[in-house]
């Protein structure tokens, strides 16, 4: 495995950052992941059957403390005291309150590689407002809209997934520069900054169009008649997927309207309507099935709309061995980086809350009477403790 030895510590909760400690577990790192005493939120998500909390934690050590309290936030400094890497998304300036900031641990860890990752970044007007995927992607221009303009807010996290991979890639390249020099790294990854970039085809012809708002720059793709969905005849959907001039000719010239192939090769306007006008017309004649049949060996860029529960169990997931289980049955969506010499080797096995307190606070020193003595004040629990009401000190 690839991150042998690799030591993490996740502060982070829900989504973003999760992710992207469970890639770096996937791929062998230990990941200790620190929760309140309450659990990570995300294992009472509503409707979720704790399955949105297993995917993008599986394979970590659960540790419950509480960093507001004294001893749970020393506990929480030994870990990061000999940590690789720290991941964490409080809002800026809470990990600082809290004295498990960056310039706090890298006096004591140099070679720490600290990645912090907010809805906005750590500077900025928007630096603190609170967002979750749908409320970013509307300040990042990414929320897709309907036919009549109307924004959808379901679907992909896009936010979220373009910045944890944004974040692995960083952490790496943190790590290999930290192993050269002994010195680490601050990350400062802004899911906002991450989505800003996941459309570079129209972002470029924005902010280099004379008035920064051309309705063709703004449209994008989308008044493309060869990267469109279509409506068979059985009310399912098709979407074509090149625009290239072998695909124009090998798709209209068949269905005998070699005439418009300049017009769909061209740019958008009324060429890009006349042809998309005949698809649609045309693509209503026969079912989903038979239009699969007749692309057959045509060497055009095709595929059916799939829902997701159908790509999970396409024949290409499987082929791929997208799909694994762990120990208790539950099945996951494995690691999509394929090394061929030291594949992934993911433990799917997916934490309880505080299943690793007691294992990990004695790997860094504590005692059985102090493991105690900090479940006992609320500092810290264990798997089968219960939540005590206690008097915090004062902090």
């Amino acid at each position: 495995m690839k991150l042998t030895g690799l030591r993490v510590v996740d502060l982070s909760q829900f989504m973003p950052g999760p992710f992207l400690a469970a890639h770096l577990a996937d791929h062998g790192a230990q990941v200790i992941k620190i929760e309140p005493v309450t659990g990570d939120p995300t294992r009472g998500a509503p409707g979720t059957d704790g399955a949105f909390f297993a995917a993008v934690n599986r394979g970590k050590r659960s540790i419950a403390l509480d960093l507001k309290h004294p001893d749970g936030r020393e506990a929480a400094l030994k870990l990061i005291d000999e940590a690789d890497v720290v991941i964490e998304s409080s809002r800026p300036g809470v990990a600082a309150r809290l004295g498990i900031d960056y310039d706090t641990m890298k006096r004591t860890n140099p070679r720490l590689v600290y990645c912090a990752m907010t809805a906005f970044g750590q500077n900025g007007p928007l630096s603190q407002l609170p967002a979750h995927d749908p409320v970013i992607q509307s300040l990042a221009g990414t929320l897709p809209r309907d036919s009549r303009g109307m924004p959808i807010t379901t679907g992909p996290s896009l936010a979220a997934l373009a910045g944890s991979l944004t974040a692995l890639s960083a952490v790496l390249m943190a790590l290999l520069r930290a192993r050269e020099t002994g010195r680490g790294d601050y990350i400062d990854l802004s899911l906002f900054d991450a989505a800003l970039t996941a459309q570079p085809h129209l972002s470029g012809r924005l902010l280099n169009t004379p008035d920064g708002q051309s309705q063709e720059a703004t449209e994008g793709d989308s008044g493309l008649a060869l990267l469109n969905a279509y409506e068979t005849a059985d009310s399912k959907w098709l979407c074509l997927g090149g625009r290239e001039h072998s695909f124009a000719t090998n798709l209209l010239t068949p269905l005998g309207r070699p005439d418009l192939i300049s017009d769909v090769i061209g740019p958008q306007g009324a060429g890009q309507s006349r042809v998309r006008a005949f698809l649609t017309q045309t693509f209503l004649t026969r079912t989903l099935a038979e239009w699969l049949d007749w692309f057959d060996g045509r060497n055009i860029s095709v595929a059916p709309v799939l829902s997701l529960a159908e790509a999970l169990n396409h024949p290409h997931t499987r082929e791929r061995a997208m799909i694994q289980r762990d120990p208790s049955g539950r099945n996951h969506v494995a690691s999509p980086i394929h090394f061929r010499n030291e594949p992934a080797s993911p433990p799917l096995a997916v934490p309880h809350l505080g299943e690793h307190t007691e294992l990990v606070l004695r790997s860094i020193g504590h005692s059985e009477e102090r493991i105690a003595e900090l479940v006992a004040s609320g500092a810290a629990r264990g798997q089968y403790d219960e939540i005590q009401p206690v008097s915090q000190p004062a902090h």
